[in-house]
């Protein structure tokens, strides 16, 4: 079993997310040529709807999983982690074969409650994914836990390739079927992607089990630290997205309350999600990295009673956010234009993205936070802080959205307003 420090885990890690993004991006400036804004906000719609439905069906087993996995492995109890993974995903298999059931069926009833009905066949398309990608999540999870990032970079990139090259022809190939279908082609690359995603994890574990313990472990031991954590984080998915859900409705409905028109306020959402957002989301995904390196370290220093190590690493992870943040926030802010025509070709979303740059530091910070305060076990307290946050940026959006001379603007500076809010409760 090979393991890395949390700095070389993090650094394999932001590798792979700096490629996943790249590829991200190149697949999204062709496809905003091929679906316009209108398409992208068919296939964002799409995606959103398919995240919001995955992380129901995972939420909080991913980090469970890598938590009693870093303890078990820091006490070097190699059966307890891998039955917690093979329970896990079995759990997850099933569950994830309900998920993707039940999205394709449902699809109609989501696209609605969106207000996007083109986005049916899309969400469709994509539904298989949610059975792939909760299987995947267990295997990811052990790797995660025991500070072994390559297999999860390696099943990103290839992920994201896949993704790009198969998205982008089938959304080619379907160009003259309509803006429906042609959304559905580009999003099918994502579910073949996943599928070789997990085929990958689940080979890198096979071969990553080469230790032989006899130790007997009675599933109760596993199932109760493992529900301990899952059943308060899936609360706390669960309430962010039904949230999140509630705030792009708001958005939406209250886009057109402001009397500029259906068609303006798809654009305005479109070039938002689809351009924006797209660019804003570059660099936090990529130093997430780092709060996903430090869960095994902190946990199982934390299991250990090894409270100083802890401390370390977090003072450490948060001076690594900040040096890294500030360049990319400064970039973004006084290059929006440049970047989103070189990515895009496209400036409409420059002020959007010139807003929110800022952002980028108190949102790569929250996410380090939170990953520090549930590593450690403190669990509820990120879940409240984002309940209160969230409900403060849907009512402020409610107001702003509205406002004839805000529209889009109006939500993006409760989302800032939000994240800054987020940051401050947090630390």
């Amino acid at each position: 079993m090979k393991k890395q420090s949390f700095l070389t885990g993090a650094l394999i890690l932001m590798i792979a997310n700096a490629i996943s993004k790249v590829l991200g991006a190149v697949f999204k400036i062709p496809l905003t040529y091929i679906l316009n804004e209108e398409g992208m906000a068919v296939y964002n719609t799409a995606f959103e709807i398919y995240i919001m439905f995955l992380s129901f069906i995972v939420s909080g087993f991913p980090f469970a999983v890598s938590k009693n996995v870093a303890e078990s492995i820091s006490k070097k109890s190699y059966a307890m982690a891998y039955k917690t993974v093979n329970l896990a995903a079995l759990i997850l298999s099933v569950v994830g074969i309900l998920g993707s059931v039940l999205l394709y069926f449902g699809a109609p009833y989501f696209a609605m409650a969106m207000k996007e009905e083109g986005a049916v066949i899309a969400i469709r398309a994509i539904s298989p994914a949610v059975f792939f990608v909760a299987l995947g999540t267990a295997y990811k999870s052990y790797f995660q836990g025991a500070s072994n990032m390559i297999p999860i970079a390696l099943s990103q990139v290839i992920e994201s390739a896949i993704r790009l090259g198969v998205g982008l022809l089938l959304a080619y190939y379907c160009i003259n079927l309509g803006r429906e279908f042609t959304s559905a082609g580009a999003i099918c690359g994502v579910t073949i992607g996943e599928v070789f995603a997990t085929f990958i994890l689940f080979l890198g574990y096979i071969t990553a089990r080469k230790e032989k313990n006899t130790e007997k472990i009675r599933i109760s031991e596993i199932l109760k630290p493992l529900f301990n954590v899952t059943i308060p984080l899936m609360a706390a998915t669960v309430s962010a997205n039904a949230l999140n859900i509630l705030e792009t409705a708001i958005i939406r409905n209250r886009l057109l309350d402001s009397g500029i028109g259906e068609e303006n306020a798809r654009f305005l959402y479109g070039a938002y999600t689809g351009y924006a957002q797209t660019v804003f989301h570059l660099p936090t995904g990529v130093l997430a990295t780092i709060g996903v390196s430090i869960l095994p370290v902190i946990a199982g220093a934390m299991a250990l009673g090894n409270k100083n190590k802890a401390k370390c690493v977090t003072e450490i992870s948060i001076k690594l956010i900040v040096l890294l943040s500030v360049p990319c926030a400064v970039v973004m802010y006084m290059l929006s234009d440049e970047l989103l025509y070189f990515l895009f070709r496209n400036t409409s979303s420059a002020l959007m993205l010139k807003i929110i740059a800022p952002c980028i530091i108190p949102l790569c910070l929250s996410q380090l936070i939170t990953s520090v305060l549930q590593s450690a076990g403190k669990i509820g307290a990120p879940f409240l802080i984002m309940v209160v946050t969230t409900l403060i940026k849907i009512c402020i959006t409610y107001i702003l959205a509205a406002k004839y001379e805000l529209t889009i603007y109006g939500a993006i500076i409760a989302s800032c307003i939000s994240i800054v809010l987020s940051l401050i409760f947090e630390y």
